[in-house]
Order: structure tokens, then sequence, then C-alpha cells
């Protein structure tokens, strides 16, 4: 079990750098590096056009995410979890009942994925998957008592980690980070279900041929 001071306490200066060091390794930038310019990012446009700051912006986005789920999933890993066991633990405990269906809805992965994961928890006896009051053939989540003390464990060290890696960042720039976010996000949909049925074929990779029979 993962072992934590009181929730809400400042990260101490050992984890702090542990973190940073970690993104540092991975390919990270020091803080003070400009990113429009940082070689992290192939620039095949002028960094200074707002091509070249797009680019910037989306090498960014997914390569920081990949960073801080690294980061999770060391730290969960002291836990003997995953963060798709986690993020099941954390829907199930702040909505306790949850329909299996609406919890795969609300973490955007197929109902068959979710089955598996929800297999691995039961074994483990974290959760319990009961008929639903109303519909006996719907499936309620709950989490158990055993699995408490570990969801709020895991919780502060979430919370330590999201803390330890947005310190200092004054809270204006997070909340216009946010509503950017928020935006690019809303697109995703319909990217995904317009705009990309009207995309050109990428052209396939050529096949190796096999040796001459």
């Amino acid at each position: 079990m993962l072992r934590l001071g009181c929730a809400g306490a400042p990260p101490t200066a050992p984890f702090q750098e542990g973190v940073l060091q970690h993104m540092n390794a991975s390919g990270s930038a020091d803080d003070d590096m400009d990113a429009v310019s940082d070689p992290f990012v192939p620039q095949i446009y002028d960094p200074e056009s707002i091509d070249g700051l797009k680019l910037s912006l989306s090498w960014w986005l997914v390569g920081t995410a990949r960073l801080w789920r690294n980061i999770l999933d060391e730290r969960l890993k002291s836990a003997n979890q995953t963060q798709p066991r986690w993020r099941v633990l954390a829907w199930a405990q702040m909505m306790p009942g949850i329909k299996q269906t609406d919890l795969a809805d609300r973490m955007g992965i197929a109902s068959p994925t979710l089955v598996r994961i929800l297999d691995s928890l039961e074994e483990q006896g974290m959760i319990q998957r009961r008929e639903g009051a109303r519909d006996r053939r719907v499936k309620e989540i709950h989490i158990t008592e055993k699995a408490g003390p570990l969801v709020r464990d895991i919780a502060n060290e979430v919370k330590l980690i999201r803390d330890t890696l947005l310190r200092d960042i004054p809270e204006d720039d997070l909340r216009v980070c946010l509503d950017v976010l928020s935006r690019i996000r809303e697109r995703v949909p319909q990217l995904s279900e317009r705009e990309v049925r009207g995309m050109r074929a990428l052209p396939a990779a050529p096949q190796e041929e096999g040796p001459a029979g």
C-alpha cells in the first residue's frame, strides 16, 4: 500500500525533484526553455509562424500527456494498480452504483475492455458488480470496504503528483490552458465523425517482397 502524508500536505522537495528529473530524463525541456524552438519538436515550419506554433502545441500536448501518464504508472505500481483500474475505482467512489455502460462511456473505452478491467478488480476484491434495483440486466459498480483505504491513498498520491507538476503556475494561466484544452476536446468528436471520413486516405506502406522461390 502507498505510504503518504496527510491529505493536502505540500509535496516534499525530494518528491518534487524526482518528478522533474523523470520528465527531463524522458525528453522534456527545462522550465526556462523556449517551447517553440525546443529540439523536442521537429521544426518543419517557421517556429514563429502560426503553423509552427500549432505544431509545437500539438507535440507538447501529446508528449506532456505521455510523460504525465508514465509518472502515474510508476507510482501506481507500488499499489499493484494501473491507470485504467484506478480510473474505475475513482469513478465508482465518486458515483456509487454507476452503471457499467455509463462507466464505459465516461472512460471512453469499449465495453469488452471495461469488462476485463472489472474482472481484474473483482478478483482483487476491490469492486462488486450488483444487479440494478429496477432492471436486473443492468450492472452497477460499487467499491468494497477493502478498496476504501487504497482509493484514498491513491487519490492523495495523484494529488501530490498534480500539485508538483502544476506548482507556481498562476491560476489565470491554468484557466486559460483549461479553456484552450476544452475547446480542442469539443472538436475531437466532430473530427472523428465528419472530417476524418472526408480526409484523403494515407498511402499504404510498401510491403517487402519475400525471397524469390
